[in-house]
This record gives C-alpha cells, structure tokens and sequence, in this order.
C-alpha cells in the first residue's frame, strides 16, 4: 500500500500497557505527519506485514497513538520489538472515515466503536472538542467485559465536562441479547426516536458493522449517512 520512501520515522516515545491485553503506542515523528480524525496508518516494521492501526490521538497531538490488541502471534511479537526498539516508519494516513467526507449536518453524531474501535473515536472526539464543538455525540461502547473498555474513564469524562457528549458503555458477557450486536442497536433505538437526522461513524467487525446499518436503516436511518473502514477493506457484494 505504502512506498518506503514515503515513511516518516516516528521515535518511539511511551508504551504502556492498559486492561484487556490492549497497548497505547505513543510515536513522535521526526518530521512533519498529516492526518485527519479517523483515519488510520500503517507500521513498516520489517518482518512483519498488514501492521494497519486507526490513529487514536488528534491531528493537533505532537504524537501519534495507536491502541493495540494483543492476543495474537503477531500482535505479541510486535509488542516484544517495539519494547526493543527506538523508532518505526509510519506509512501515510488513510482512509475516508472523515467527518468531511460527510454533508455538513447539525444533527446527532452517533459514534460506535467496539473493543479497539474506541481508537477511532477518541480521534475523532478530540479533535471535535479542540475545535469547541457544540455539536450532540453520542458513544456507543461495546466489549465481551468490563476490562475491554480500556478507556471508559476518559470517554466519561468528556461526557461530565460537556454536556453535549453522551457516552453509553455496553457489556455483552452477562447480556441475554442472542445476536450481540443487537445490544447495541437496542441502545442506539432507545436514544433516538428519528434516525433520519442522524449521521454515524462505526468501527468494529464486519458483521458488527453491517448489522448495526441494516437494523438503523431499517428503522428510518439514511445508508449514505454512516461512514466506516469496513466499507473499504470488507465491502459486501451490491444488492
């Protein structure tokens, strides 16, 4: 996707580790890295491939954050090589979850991330606070457990300081909803009676993802309203 010579060297500034195996990865780059909220990038790490990251922190950060899922061969080694190492090369940002990409609207924003997804919405959050928004956002948070929301604290945060954030948190382990999924569209229905003058952005799973459209637009939801990189790199053949 990305030409070497088009990397920027990012040094590597903080690792920490945060609950449910998820690590925030502070890189500082060395020269100047465009992005918008939402959009992600890429880690050129050599032996590793498909290092695709949403971008967590706001364009106006001096760092670029990424949340990264451990539980896996390949996401435990990266850990274990960045630990050992000083810089990476981030490839340029992509793609189009930018609140530009859609119409100008002043209705609710519904924001619905799960697990890791949360990384595009902090994004997203930040940067609308930076520019004093008064916009309504709503936040749908889903995981399997608590732990998973490894960020619940600074999402209900935003919601105490601003009265214009609202943040719901959602814990499928002890849910009797059958489709998980569905527990987030029944708090999403709960909130809002007409669906047609929201816009969304959701950052999950393929099947997270299109049930969450099919079931809003069943309910009065416009299709072209919602953004997601699930559109990009899982699209589903037209119907």
């Amino acid at each position: 996707m990305s030409q070497a010579s088009a990397t920027t060297t990012a040094t590597l500034h903080d690792l920490k580790k945060l609950s449910g195996g998820v690590w925030m990865v502070q890189l500082k780059p060395l020269t100047s890295y465009s992005y918008c909220a939402g959009q992600f990038t890429e880690l050129m790490v050599p032996g590793f491939t498909s290092l695709y990251y949403t971008i967590a922190s706001s364009p106006s950060s001096p760092c670029v954050e990424l949340h990264i899922q451990t539980g896996t061969d390949q996401a435990d080694a990266l850990i274990d090589h960045l630990k050992d190492t000083d810089s990476v090369e981030l490839a340029p940002a992509g793609g189009d979850c930018r609140l530009e990409v859609l119409p100008e609207e002043n209705g609710p924003l519904l924001l619905i991330a799960s697990g890791t997804g949360f990384s595009q919405v902090k994004s997203i959050v930040e940067d609308l606070l930076a520019q004093h928004t008064r916009r309504t956002i709503h936040l749908y948070w889903s995981g399997h457990r608590l732990s998973q929301l490894y960020m619940l604290q600074k999402a209900e945060n935003w919601a105490d300081l601003h009265d214009n954030i609202h943040v719901s948190a959602l814990i499928s382990e002890h849910s009797h909803w059958d489709d998980k999924h569905q527990m987030l569209v029944h708090s999403i229905l709960g909130d809002h009676s007409d669906l047609n003058q929201c816009q969304a952005i959701c950052c999950g799973s393929p099947a997270m993802v299109y049930t969450v459209l099919d079931s809003l637009c069943s309910k009065g939801f416009r299709r072209d309203a919602m953004l997601s990189d699930v559109f990009m790199f899982a699209p589903r053949e037209a119907q």
